[in-house]
């Protein structure tokens, strides 16, 4: 009776997982696009049916049965992807995930494997009752003509729906090709879009610079990271987690509703260092190289790329083409000392520190010394940044030079999770300018802007403190955002 039932049971579950990554095949269930919900379940159900049948045939030979194993392994990893999203993120997995899992280093993901326990377990259970399916089956199965043909359509059916999508019908213009592997479709485009981002390194332009007057010496642009600035008491937030950047309030330009061009980093800081407009980034990639390093090259400033992120491609691409490149191990007040050392020499400078910050799990970005008190470890990372950038201000307070603040995107909390999804909430960054005592009149502007603002006006605001004619018009006047699907979009059709 076991024997009947765990294949079934497995079945079942498989397709749960697939329902979770696609859960809009599941509303429609419910809606006037039922059939074609119920169409793609079948599908998927026959598919993994086959699957089973192919892995029990290779089970008859200890030789093969390796092979079965590893079939099994890759599947039981698709699954753990599935649940992974369900229960950390509350939604589907797409392009924008498999974009940071490829970009993920050693180090984060450890700082964020807690997350993953409940889904590692399923992922065990998962793999134990498919490998169990498929042995209880192999008694069963034959080589014969039925069970061949049974066992190849999993991988007949992806060939097939190939040929349907390009040459029959293409319903949505949607390029998910159909596999027992529903997931690799997206990392298939994933790897697509970073071999596009190697152009950027090949592709260096020549900027029609127009020099209007002499920039700022320092000009410093620090990129926070999964910073909330309802979290901030420099903007209401009730508990004070940034004193010290509260008391330079008066020495600065506040943006009081800047928003992030994305929902995670591998999106919105390209976004925000390059020229190129969120319609053009899943097929255009080349043109990160328009960014803000190769113009700061060209218009004679000394570029430098300091951080204590680990590298990720697509950012890496960008920090490549700074003159001077450090990624520095240790929390972030490691960047001080580079500070300190940078502005000793007197040439004009473009200085990027692209920061931990409160980046998940925020335990993790803190010594041990501010992991107490009445603020929970979220909150002491915001505080913690804060007394970073209190000796940054101390630094330059007699220099002349801006410091440019901005979180690459916020986060949302649903019950006691803050995650990277694509909503208003996780949207809303901090966004700041300071000013060193030696800045120009001409160049200081303080106060509070309470316009809404996407923070790839950085952009256009650091050819200003270069001394360079911005542009008349630049996208941020356009509020796109680049959702987790590589999609733009308009900003206020983001759910709240």
């Amino acid at each position: 009776m076991l024997k009947k039932t765990i294949p079934i049971l497995i079945t079942i579950i498989y397709l749960t997982g697939f329902l979770l990554s696609f859960p809009y095949i599941f509303n429609n269930l419910f809606g006037a696009e039922k059939f074609e919900s119920i169409r793609n379940i079948f599908e998927y159900g026959i598919m993994f049916s086959s699957f089973l049948v192919f892995n029990a045939l290779l089970f008859k030979n200890k030789y093969t049965s390796a092979i079965a194993v590893l079939l099994c392994l890759f599947l039981s990893i698709n699954f753990l992807i599935s649940v992974s999203c369900y229960f950390i993120y509350h939604s589907g997995f797409n392009v924008g995930m498999a974009i940071s899992i490829l970009e993920s280093n050693v180090n984060e993901a450890m700082s964020m494997s807690y997350m993953f326990f409940l889904p590692g377990i399923l992922c065990i259970i998962f793999m134990g009752m498919l490998i169990y399916s498929v042995n209880s089956l192999k008694n069963t199965v034959k080589f014969d003509f039925k069970y061949i043909i049974i066992a190849l359509l999993w991988l007949i059916m992806p060939f097939a729906f190939h040929l349907k999508h390009k040459y029959v019908s293409n319903k949505g213009g949607g390029k998910m090709i159909k596999s027992v592997y529903y997931h690799l479709s997206d990392f298939n485009t994933a790897l697509k879009i970073q071999e596009d981002i190697n152009l950027i390194k090949k592709n260096v332009p020549v900027f029609n610079i127009k020099q209007v007057q002499p920039g700022i010496e320092n000009v410093i642009f620090i990129i926070g990271e999964s910073e909330r600035k309802q979290n901030m008491s420099l903007y209401g937030y009730s508990k004070k987690t940034t004193p010290y950047t509260d008391q330079e309030a008066g020495n600065m330009m506040i943006y009081d509703k800047a928003v992030s061009p994305a929902g995670i980093t591998n999106l919105s800081v390209p976004l925000i260092l390059s020229s190129i407009h969120p319609d053009e980034f899943r097929y255009h990639y080349d043109k990160l190289s328009y960014n803000i390093i190769n113009l700061a090259n060209q218009a004679g400033y000394n570029s430098f790329w300091i951080s204590t992120q680990q590298s990720a491609k697509g950012i890496t691409a960008i920090a490549s083409m700074a003159k001077n490149k450090k990624w520095v191990n240790g929390y972030d007040e490691v960047i001080i000392p580079e500070l300190k050392n940078v502005i000793q020499n007197k040439d004009n400078k473009f200085i990027v520190f692209h920061i931990m910050g409160s980046h998940p799990n925020p335990c993790n970005r803190l010594p041990e010394t501010w992991k107490s008190g009445d603020l929970d470890c979220y909150d002491s990372s915001i505080k913690y940044t804060d007394y970073v950038m209190r000796d940054i201000f101390s630094t330059l307070k007699n220099t002349n030079s801006v410091v440019i603040y901005a979180s690459d995107h916020g986060l949302k909390i649903q019950g006691d999770k803050l995650l990277h999804v694509d909503s208003k909430e996780s949207t809303q960054v901090p966004f700041f300018v300071w000013y060193g005592d030696k800045v120009p009149a001409a160049y200081r502007t303080t106060g509070r802007d309470p316009n809404l603002i996407q923070t790839t006006y950085i952009y256009p605001l650091i050819m200003k403190y270069m001394g360079l004619e911005a542009p008349q018009h630049y996208k941020n006047e356009e509020n796109k955002y680049l959702n987790l699907d590589m999609k733009s979009i308009d900003y206020e059709k983001l759910t709240e």
